[in-house]
């Protein structure tokens, strides 16, 4: 009897901590994704040189789309299950997505596509001003705005590039659902 409390405790807590992990990780991508968006606001707030109505609009747009982030992804969490296999030594979690959890992870990646997209427009519009502005080709040496353009619309670019990757490997599972 001992040998089954003990057993039944250790495997208690071997569950408890593997639930944790996967909790953990998938709210650290979570908040990895916010501080992004954060960073991507301060951005585009220097490429429009520290515009009031920018940032407020940026604000107000990234707090909708991280608030229901949060709110479709912390209910996505509760419909997911859990297992933890032991084949010939060796320890395999997964993740079973119940109901409609996988079509609110799409979701989520929908709408902070739409949020890259936006932002790529917006680093976009405001390169073509500047080179307009220039009248000149914009391969010089000496403007450090045009570079700091050149970088930003690469660093956009690359956000859209990955989320449509991400939304790409999630399209099965949207057409599967619906």
């Amino acid at each position: 009897m001992t040998v089954l409390y003990f057993s039944l405790r250790y495997l208690g807590i071997l569950y408890a901590v593997g639930r944790i992990m996967y909790l953990t990780m998938n709210w650290a991508g979570f908040v990895v994704i916010a501080i992004l968006g954060v960073i991507m606001v301060a951005r585009l707030r220097a490429m429009y040189q520290q515009s009031r109505r920018l940032l407020i609009f940026l604000v107000v747009v990234f707090l909708a789309v991280n608030i229901t982030d949060g709110v479709i992804f912390a209910i996505a969490m509760k419909h997911i299950t859990e297992e933890e296999f032991i084949l010939s030594g060796t320890y395999l979690c997964t993740a079973n997505f119940d109901g409609d959890s996988l079509l609110l992870y799409s979701t989520n990646w929908i709408l902070t596509t739409i949020l890259d997209v936006f932002a790529l427009c917006l680093v976009v519009w405001i390169a073509a001003k500047h080179l307009r502005e220039l009248q000149r080709p914009w391969i010089t040496i000496g403007d450090s705005v045009t570079e700091l353009m050149k970088i930003h619309v690469f660093y956009f670019a690359s956000f859209v590039a990955i989320s449509c990757l991400k939304l790409i490997y999630v399209s099965p599972t949207i057409s599967a659902v619906c």
